[in-house]
């Protein structure tokens, strides 16, 4: 019997609602970090990636939904792989060890904690489980010495959890509750787990961020929500829980760091980052209208300047490999024809092709070889540290070109 690749859902997972309104259409893609073996004759797989807005609890989504055993049981990404997104995760669990004064009685419980950069940092000072369902990452996570599980995470894994270590204190989820299409089941296992004065802590990419930048790139399969305080605020407390504290983090542009838990109070960080959303407009349908609207005009922007410097004789690379940066190129229908490498720091990418552009990925030693006369920078979220980290390229006359929240030359 074949079994469905993907589904679309008629609801919305946020509350249940049913009256959702198609924002951005990005056409039919296939999978963000599904890169591809240069020597196998391989017919890609493509599903549609359109984001709508719930109207009743503004949660802006994906309603197609990709097998998640598809997307995660072999992912080609790593935390560690990232210098600054590693020592952002190494500080955060510096903070959380302070902040909860954690004990070595107390237990961390990371969702989808890749190869366990934070629970590396904080295992000295507890008890910790990493929850990694891809089987590859699973495995050099526990290659550190760090107690991993190689599932999904539900209550019935929860249960088990709880059987066998105990309560939470802590349960962290980075940059993965995007990710998860049952939201419900999720937040099933984190209050079957959390201890009563436990924290539910999590990262998300924040929607007012990616309305301010216009960063279309941000939305792929992987992605099932792109999150406002707004949204999260009415989804958890439906769930069960209460968020009493937010933060804003620089990370990918901009994220929520969002606290819960049982029998909590909001602190007054809830009601003043409610208030900036609002002030935003990220409960009004126009605010999503102007988003879909300045996504195609960056996206002509980018082909006429790829399209100009091609015709000028002009080499250009593409620095970084990432999901976004595969959004972005297949969005703009972007190839060889414009673009002549990517290079990437994760070494699993290295001598693949980028999927849908077929783009060649090399380690950042090949730009040793040729100088590039354009960078096309697709990890913009790391700009600061790159340009600084390619101050000779730079100097010897590469020019890099930072897409969003539109094409600018630096």
């Amino acid at each position: 019997m074949n079994i469905p690749k993907s589904h679309k859902r008629n609801t919305c997972r946020g509350c249940g609602g049913t009256d959702l309104a198609q924002i951005l259409d990005l056409g039919e893609m296939p999978q963000a970090n599904a890169f591809i073996n240069p020597t196998e004759n391989f017919i890609e797989d493509k599903f549609p990636l359109t984001a709508y807005l719930c109207s009743n609890c503004f949660l802006f989504q994906l309603l197609d939904v990709v097998d998640p055993k598809i997307l995660f049981r072999h992912y080609d990404y790593l935390t560690s792989a990232s210098a600054p997104l590693a020592e952002h995760f190494r500080s955060e669990a510096r903070y959380l060890a302070e902040r909860f004064q954690l004990s070595k009685k107390d237990l961390v419980v990371e969702i989808g904690g890749n190869d366990g950069v934070l629970l590396d940092e904080i295992r000295a000072k507890c008890r910790t489980l990493n929850v990694e369902p891809a089987e590859n990452i699973a495995d050099i996570s526990r290659s550190k010495g760090i107690e991993t599980t190689g599932e999904f995470f539900t209550a019935e894994l929860a249960r088990g959890i709880l059987r066998k270590y105990g309560g939470a204190k802590i349960i962290v989820a980075n940059n993965v509750m995007a990710h998860i299409d049952d939201l419900d089941g999720v937040f099933d296992g984190v209050k079957l787990l959390l201890a009563d004065d436990g924290a539910f802590v999590f990262e998300v990419h924040w929607l007012g961020n990616l309305m301010g930048d216009g960063g279309f790139d941000q939305i792929y399969h992987e992605h099932l929500c792109y999150y406002s305080l707004t949204a999260l605020n009415k989804m958890v407390e439906r769930m069960g829980l209460v968020i009493f504290d937010v933060e804003s983090v620089p990370i990918h542009g901009e994220s929520m760091r969002v606290y819960a838990g049982k029998n909590r109070v909001p602190g007054t960080s809830v009601t003043n980052f409610l208030d900036k959303e609002r002030n935003l407009g990220l409960d009004k349908l126009e605010t999503f209208i102007k988003f879909k609207n300045k996504a195609a005009e960056n996206k002509n922007k980018i082909v006429t300047l790829l399209t100009d410097l091609k015709k000028a004789g002009k080499a250009v690379i593409g620095y970084g490999a990432p999901a976004k940066g595969n959004t972005l190129l297949n969005y703009c229908g972007v190839t060889t024809d414009l673009i002549n490498f990517l290079t990437d720091t994760t070494s699993f990418k290295q001598g693949l092709l980028a999927p849908g552009s077929r783009i060649p990925v090399y380690s950042p030693e090949k730009l040793k070889e040729r100088r590039p006369d354009y960078v096309l920078l697709l990890a913009w979220n790391y700009a600061e540290s790159i340009l600084a980290k390619e101050k000779e390229l730079r100097a010897n006359g590469t020019k890099f070109i930072i897409p969003v929240p539109e094409p600018r030359i630096v």
